[in-house]
């Protein structure tokens, strides 16, 4: 099958013609037809038949555009970045294989999805090795030119399961600092450790408004247990090194992220509006943004918006009905346990009254000249020790809340994207494992923001600041549940605003201590309050005004029947230059753009055949709306308004652009039509299940909108 599609790629990939002729063509595994058309930015709109071919297509169109970033992402992953980089990553693989999973208990992880998400993560996959395939037929035209010295290898699911473990934990693990913590109070007393590190800070700003300030009253305790400065000290340069490596290489950093939700009431025309920017580094010329845009249009689904490369579906976009954004949380979801080893070796541990052995893992880190490092990675009951006093017979762990359940993440972006109401849209959310701010706005004219995420529910009554002692007296008592964080939906005051700030004032800080001081929502604030008729300008203004630019921009406003969507991916879509120095054309066409604080159309709907994309209005001819019901079953009615008398074409195509039907053509009087298609018996005929395109054209006017047919 693999190279029979690799002779289908190769007629449409040569030279990178320009990007509104771009149209490749692919059979998926399971015998269905898939199209990536891309735009004049090189976004991929990817049209199919099934799911599976969405998938599959998506994969392809990330490898063709990001498989060496990709490589990055699997390689930071999985702990192999000295296979490509040398010995001087062979602490950091090790660093990153001792907290996180084996490839055993990823494949178990993995056998433990959904089959849906499971179908999704291997259609990706194979998309992604098929092009490599074409790579074996053409590297000079196909392979980038990072790999000169030796090719990518084929990619596993198990690969992408990782690469969505890491990233769940880069965005949204905090926490972890205790030994940080518990240093500052030994060296400065408690007066200035309250002060300084406070439970609560009642000056920090929130993005749910009111409430009561301050701490809720509670006395904790804390467990009397001292570490030497001078070992925390050393975990701290270590973990600062292995950030540095990182970072060195690509990753990006945690740089924050801001959003604005505007209600109807504020907004100029009535309509709910969303602005999401995330900041995942600051974004340099020439280099690969760290994310990916894309929209998929399915017999089921139809989304758009960005996600990481390596991982499949829409993390930040919109469907149909609603759209949304992500800010990392950065509450705590981490906490450090101090386990008291029976002797100066990691062999066993004290806990609830006798001697437990610890979870001891045997492993190898190689280098580029394939030199073996041997290390084990423990394991205690709480989780993965990061580090010791062995002197002092102490071994230090960090217990997750979201440990093992990572993938869950996945599954509830899964459900997101085929959302069609607020309801299932915060019942999949739900899922969420990880510490983020969420945003919606749909066409239900609603706008909600949830701190979602698992968070211990602190009735141990340990100082949330300070370490716990792993004896096993200081016990998790339970996690909180989704309908108990913070959350809120359809403010007075007409908008949220958030720039990972505090969520509501009684949102006590962790260890991480992350709003004491730091309070850059005011600018954000500061900008969108006083403005009394909110305009999408006024929207789209925000990162000029409070000169911040995001690693990728959103703008949305929904009205009853239009989705305005811009966005901006700076500093382009592609990093693709070949073993013959020939670049893709998109690797710094929206730098302009970026420079100019400008948006571009997200071009949601994008229409390969050459038709305009959708608008509901003709200009001065007329209106075409949307068919009812959609999707249909069977028949369905497709009305519109002629302003003036005039002659009316209107024509179904199939999303190749081939004309399937004429539905009305002939000239009428002005007024409102409207005509019934049946695609279970079109000229005698039954019309294959899929996302159809309806054109009305008056004069030399057009107008056009999709429909989806399901048998």
């Amino acid at each position: 099958m693999r190279t029979i599609i690799v002779l289908i790629i190769l007629g449409h990939l040569a030279g990178f013609k320009s990007a509104d002729a771009e149209s490749l063509t692919l059979q998926a595994p399971d015998a269905s037809m898939v199209t990536i058309h891309r735009d004049l930015y090189g976004v991929p709109h990817i049209i199919g038949e099934s799911e599976v071919g969405i998938y599959y297509a998506q994969g392809f169109a990330a490898a063709q555009d990001r498989l060496y970033q990709m490589e990055i992402n699997r390689r930071a992953s999985t702990g192999t970045l000295a296979e490509m980089f040398g010995a001087g990553y062979v602490s950091s693989d090790q660093t990153t294989r001792s907290r996180s999973y084996t490839e055993a208990e990823r494949q178990q992880q993995l056998a433990q999805m959904s089959a849906d998400l499971q179908g999704m993560v291997d259609s990706y996959v194979a998309g992604i090795n098929t092009y490599l395939d074409s790579i074996d037929v053409h590297p000079g035209l196909y392979c980038p030119q990072q790999f000169a010295a030796a090719q990518p290898e084929d990619w596993s699911s198990t690969d992408i399961v990782a690469i969505v473990q890491y990233q769940m934990r880069r965005f949204g693990q905090f926490g972890g600092q205790e030994l940080t913590r518990l240093s500052e109070l030994n060296a400065n007393g408690q007066a200035w450790f309250d002060q300084n590190r406070p439970i609560n800070d009642p000056t920090a700003p929130t993005t749910i408004p009111g409430g009561v300030k301050g701490a809720a009253d509670r006395a904790w305790r804390r467990s009397e247990m001292t570490v030497r400065p001078e070992v925390v000290q050393e975990i701290e340069a270590r973990n600062a090194e292995h950030e540095r490596l990182l970072q060195g290489i690509g990753l990006p950093p945690k740089f924050g992220s801001f959003a604005v939700q505007i209600t109807p009431g504020k907004s100029a025309t009535g309509n709910v509006m969303l602005l999401g920017c995330p900041q995942m580094g600051e974004p340099q010329q020439g280099q690969a943004n760290a994310i990916h845009e894309v929209e998929l249009t399915g017999p089921d689904f139809h989304t758009g918006g960005m996600t990481v490369p390596g991982i499949p579906g829409i993390i930040i976009g919109h469907n149909d009905n609603m759209a949304w954004t992500l800010t990392s949380g950065i509450s705590d979801n981490t906490d450090v346990y101090i386990e008291t080893t029976e002797d100066e070796s990691l062999t066993r541990y004290w806990h609830n009254g006798q001697w437990e052995d610890f979870a001891a893992i045997p492993d190898t880190v190689f280098d580029n000249n394939d030199s073996p490092y041997p290390f084990t990675i423990y394991r205690s009951i709480h989780g993965p020790v990061f580090g010791s006093d062995l002197s002092n017979h102490q071994a230090f762990t960090y217990k997750m809340t979201f440990w093992g359940l990572e993938l869950d993440f996945a599954q509830a972006f899964y459900l997101i994207i085929r959302a069609g109401t607020l309801a299932e849209f915060e019942a999949a959310l739900a899922l969420c494992p990880v510490s983020f701010n969420v945003f919606y706005a749909g066409v239900d004219q609603a706008i909600k923001y949830w701190h979602a995420g698992l968070y211990q529910d602190r009735t141990d009554g340990v100082d949330p600041r300070l370490p716990h002692n792993g004896g096993g007296a200081e016990e998790w008592g339970g996690l909180i549940p989704f309908n108990q964080l913070p959350a809120a939906a359809d403010p007075e005051q007409g908008y949220f605003v958030n720039w990972n700030n505090k969520p509501v004032s009684w949102w006590n800080n962790g260890d991480n201590i992350p709003w004491v001081g730091w309070h850059p929502v005011a600018y954000v604030e500061n900008y969108v309050a006083p403005i009394p008729n909110f305009t999408f300008d006024d929207l789209k203004g925000t990162p000029h005004a409070i000169n911040s630019h995001g690693t990728y921009q959103q703008a949305v406003e929904f009205s009853a029947d239009l989705i305005l969507d811009e966005n901006i991916v700076p500093p382009g879509q592609s990093a693709f230059i070949n073993l013959e120095g020939i670049p893709s054309p998109h690797i710094n066409d929206q730098w302009s753009l970026h420079i100019a604080w400008k948006f571009k159309d997200m071009l949601y709907g994008y229409e390969p055949s050459g038709l305009d994309p959708p608008s509901p209005t003709m200009g001065a001819s007329g209106v075409l709306y949307q068919n009812k019901p959609n999707p249909f079953g069977a028949q369905t009615r497709i009305a519109f308004t002629l302003f003036e008398p005039g002659e009316v074409d209107l024509t179904v195509y199939a999303p190749s652009g081939r004309r399937v039907r004429s539905l009305f053509n002939k000239t009428i009087d002005a007024g409102t039509r409207q005509v019934i298609w049946d695609g279970r018996n079109d000229g005698g005929f039954a019309v294959p299940s899929g996302l159809y395109f309806y054109r009305m054209k008056v004069g030399r006017e057009i107008v056009s909108r999709r429909m989806l047919l399901i048998q």
